[in-house]
């Protein structure tokens, strides 16, 4: 048995990095378009910590001034476009180097509570004004060191250069695109070119989507090319009629009462139509065949397998070229798939059942059977004795991640507002008509989107709890 936490850990890191690759593809593209990112966060806020900073620069009373690499690195920068600010800098080859920087943060206060004899009250030009028990203010100081020049104004323009944060939730990772909704804001996502936001928007579902190439690229080179026409027990399962029967991993299923069988889920399909009587399975085993006698019990859990069989295909070694047009075609076929199973429920071809939603929970009790069956697998075939049949190790964990890479690739893609592929459509007609749809009416969908994307979420992972998923298993 696997124990509860690691399988949380396995879970945590597979999702996380999924959607951690998502934003990954957003920020190598947005840096690619030269559009300002403030924040590239590893998990979600709230925010334990900013780790590094890149250099930038801001526009102060007409003069460039640079930010050093680091600078004080708990000042949020996104909140002093409109402050009056107090700088010092030193000039270093003909460039002014930010030393240290000042500021007044004005708040408003119960007037009941006393005022802080540090605080004092300001107007909004940051010079002190009459007092007023509503309104207190504090001095903020940032920077270590006093440069010979003074300053003092508004910003014109502020270029703070990326932050990279570590953040309290450990569920992948986010980018701060600047002027992500405010299409003003120069340098910024929703004042770019259209053609370069397309390129960003794209860009996070095809890093999933390239993930799963890489990841079933490497499942061919680990389990190689299945040879068509017939299928091998891959591993049977402690304490299963199909171990009590000594059916042994390795063994080749030629026949299922009497009918040849070629294929994997005419299998399937045979021994579930005989649960609770006795089937008879035509073995092959080390060039001989055997009949066994084994009996599919519908007690066993659905996850557990009525026979507790693993079917697969034996395999050849593949090439290179057989591991990489692997990667592609499995990925293809399965984003195809994806996209079918909403027709394939319009033709009855697929259960609405059977086509469900899952949410974190159903993600995790996948997460769950899979790791424990390639953990098993392994201590299995690591304990069989030399020359005797073993089973074959699975790769469910690594597929698994695949198909939900290929799931969060496609899904994003979908013309669905507040998801990437609703931004693109916004881009469509301004690209295609050179007209814009206002921004405000962009911000307004998508924001409604967002509220009715997260209430499906809720329902989503509540339905896991009320009818978990059901994950069959040979």
């Amino acid at each position: 048995m696997v124990s509860l936490l690691i399988k949380i850990i396995v879970f945590l890191f597979a999702l996380g990095g999924m959607i951690f690759l998502h934003e990954l593809g957003h920020f190598i593209a947005a840096r690619w378009a030269k559009i300002e990112v403030e924040e590239f966060g590893f998990g979600l806020p709230p925010r334990a910590f900013g780790f590094w900073r890149k250099k930038g620069y801001f526009v102060l009373n007409g003069e460039r001034v640079e930010i050093p690499v680091n600078f004080d690195l708990k000042l949020d920068w996104t909140f002093l476009q409109q402050k009056f600010v107090s700088i010092s800098a030193d000039k270093v080859e003909d460039k002014l180097i930010l030393c240290s920087l000042k500021y007044t943060d004005t708040q408003q206060t119960s007037s009941e509570n006393p005022r802080n004899a540090q605080e004092i009250s300001v107007n909004r030009d940051g010079k002190p004004a009459a007092p007023d028990g509503n309104m207190v203010s504090k001095t903020l100081s940032f920077g270590k060191e006093q440069g010979a020049i003074q300053m003092e104004g508004r910003f014109s323009e502020i270029h703070s250069g990326t932050l990279f944060s570590i953040n309290w939730l450990p569920f992948g990772g986010f980018i701060r695109p600047k002027g992500e909704n405010d299409p003003t804001i120069p340098g910024g996502l929703a004042s770019a070119n259209p053609w370069k936001r397309l390129v960003v928007l794209v860009a996070g579902p095809l890093m999933n989507l390239l993930t799963a190439v890489i990841v079933f690229s490497v499942l061919v080179g680990l389990e190689g090319i299945p040879v068509p026409g017939s299928v091998k027990i891959g591993s049977v399962a402690e304490n299963s009629p199909a171990q009590q029967a000594d059916i042994q991993a390795g063994d080749i299923l030629l026949a299922v009462n009497g009918e040849s069988i070629t294929d994997i889920q005419p299998a399937i399909d045979i021994i579930k139509s005989n649960l609770d009587k006795p089937v008879e399975l035509l073995i092959e085993r080390n060039g001989e065949k055997i009949t066994i006698t084994a009996t599919p019990l519908s007690s066993r859990k659905k996850e557990e397998g009525a026979l507790g069989i693993g079917l697969t295909y034996p395999t050849r070694a593949a090439t290179f070229t057989e591991i990489t047009a692997g990667g592609v075609m499995i990925t293809g076929v399965q984003a195809a798939t994806l996209l079918y199973i909403p027709v394939a429920i319009v033709q009855g071809v697929i259960a609405p059942e059977d086509a469900r939603v899952v949410g974190f929970k159903g993600i995790f009790d996948m997460f769950n059977i899979a790791v424990e069956e390639d953990v098993s697998t392994r201590q299995e075939a690591a304990a069989a004795p030399a020359g005797a049949p073993a089973p074959e190790p699975t790769n469910l964990t690594l597929s698994l991640i695949g198909l939900l890479s290929i799931s969060l690739g496609v899904m994003n893609l979908l013309p669905i507002p507040a998801l990437d592929g609703g931004r693109i459509l916004f881009t469509l007609p301004e690209i295609l008509f050179h007209r814009r749809i206002p921004p405000e009416r962009e911000n307004m969908v998508n924001g409604i989107a967002m509220l009715m994307l997260i209430a499906l979420l809720l329902f989503v992972n509540v339905m896991d709890f009320i009818n978990p998923v059901q994950i069959p298993v040979p």
